[in-house]
Formats: structure tokens, C-alpha cells, sequence
């Protein structure tokens, strides 16, 4: 697996586009934006779309012009249509792009939750690989941030929150509640989000810099995202 990425966004983000403002040139390709404009919930299929190609960002690891990647987004359907440049699949060496669309969270918190997974290689059978998703609400964190920083991370950690925002650290606490689910399905002994220490990509990515013992850190794949109210943290086992 070359890497995974998680992309939240609120639908209401999106309502000018659904209301017939120019689709962004360099997000959408003309055909992709009138392919959602088109669609009966058209604000929903724009943000879906953007948070495919946001998560294939991460996944990715570095930039790419977001039209090469296109989601055509229908809702209710269960196999949505992804069309991937072939200049784009070529220069990165991409076997598999896999999407996941999560419509848990629509009804309650109005937003899209989207995880891609890509593969170089053959891919292994069984569609997406082992994986969690945890999530938490950013104003429960601000209100407890000291304890929670205390109880859940290292002081390097906490040094290098220094004065980011509540959702950095929701995010970072979701991200590892998910690896301890991660480690816990996978065989591993039972451990709490501190046995597990963060750091940073120089892109901004997370990073897993330690784990219990046994846990192989370069086959472990991690992606966090956040809305205003909402964090969301993504933790996959690599085959």
C-alpha cells in the first residue's frame, strides 16, 4: 500500500456552487462539475467530490492537479465512478485507487467523512485494508484541553501543539484512539492512546513516531482531518 487519506467537509461549504456560482476551475473539471450540478442534491455531490480528491491528496503525499482526479458522485448508489488521469496513474505509479464514502455523519453533522486508499503493485485482494476511524467533537476537547493533553500525550507532543487549535489536538487524540483499535484487532496487547507518540511529515501529515512493541511503524498508514466542530482520526494496517 503507498498511503491512505481522510478528508471531512461540511455540505453547507458547498451551497453557492449548488446554487449556480462558476465551480472551481481547479478543483472541478468541466465535465465532473456539470456531472454535479446536475444532481438532484447538487451542494452534497460537490462536497463529496472534494473530499475525494482532498483525502487522494494525503494518500498521495504530495500535490496533484485536482481536475486528474475526478468523482462523479451520485447519491444512494453503492459503486460511484472515479475516473483517474492516465498521465497522473503513470507518473505516480498508482495499481489502485480505492474510495470509501462514509454518509454516517450527513444527517447529524451535515458532513461528507471520505477515506482513499492507493496501491502500487498488484492489489491484494479484499477490498480496503484493516481499518478504524475514530471521531470527537472539538468543543469537548477545548473545554478539557489540559487534562486531556496531560493524560493522552507525550510533552514533546505538547510542546509541539504550543497554540495550534482545539481541533489539532482532537484530531491527534481521535487519530490514536483508532490506533489502539487498530493494534487491538490486530492481535496486539490492549493500549491506551499514550502508548502511542505523533509527530509531523514536513508537508504537515501525522506521523506515528512510537508504538507498543511489535507494532512495525512503517506498515502502519495514518491521515487526520477536521471540520470546525468535528475531528477525525484514520488509522490503517499496510499489506
Amino acid at each position: 500500500m503507498r498511503g491512505i487519506g481522510l478528508d471531512a467537509e461540511q455540505v453547507a461549504r458547498f451551497e453557492k456552487l449548488a446554487a449556480g456560482d462558476k465551480p472551481w476551475r481547479h478543483v472541478y473539471s468541466a465535465r465532473e462539475a456539470a456531472h454535479l450540478a446536475a444532481q438532484p442534491q447538487a451542494a452534497q455531490a460537490f462536497c463529496a467530490a472534494f473530499c475525494c480528491k482532498e483525502a487522494f491528496y494525503k494518500a498521495l503525499g504530495e500535490f496533484y492537479s485536482f481536475p486528474e482526479f475526478e468523482c462523479l458522485y451520485r447519491h444512494g448508489v453503492p459503486e460511484q465512478e472515479f475516473v483517474l488521469a492516465p498521465a497522473l496513474k503513470e507518473r505516480q505509479a498508482i495499481e489502485e485507487v480505492r474510495v470509501r464514502i462514509d454518509e454516517r455523519f450527513l444527517g447529524e453533522r451535515g458532513e461528507f467523512v471520505v477515506e482513499v486508499c492507493l496501491t502500487r503493485g498488484p492489489a491484494p485482494r479484499g477490498g480496503f485494508p484493516a481499518s478504524y476511524l475514530e471521531t470527537l467533537q472539538v468543543a469537548a476537547v477545548e473545554a478539557g484541553r489540559r487534562r486531556i493533553e496531560e493524560e493522552h500525550f507525550s510533552p514533546t507532543e505538547v510542546a509541539a501543539f504550543g497554540r495550534r487549535r482545539a481541533q489539532s489536538v482532537a484530531g491527534a487524540l481521535a487519530l490514536k484512539r483508532a490506533l489502539a483499535r487498530l493494534l487491538a484487532d490486530t492481535g496486539g496487547a490492549p493500549a491506551a492512546p499514550r502508548d502511542f507518540e505523533l509527530g509531523h511529515h514536513p508537508s504537515g501529515a501525522p506521523l506515528l513516531l512510537a508504538a507498543p512493541a511489535g507494532v512495525a511503524l512503517a506498515s502502519v498508514f495514518v491521515s487526520i482531518s477536521h471540520t470546525r466542530q468535528w475531528a477525525y482520526g484514520l488509522a490503517a494496517a499496510g499489506r
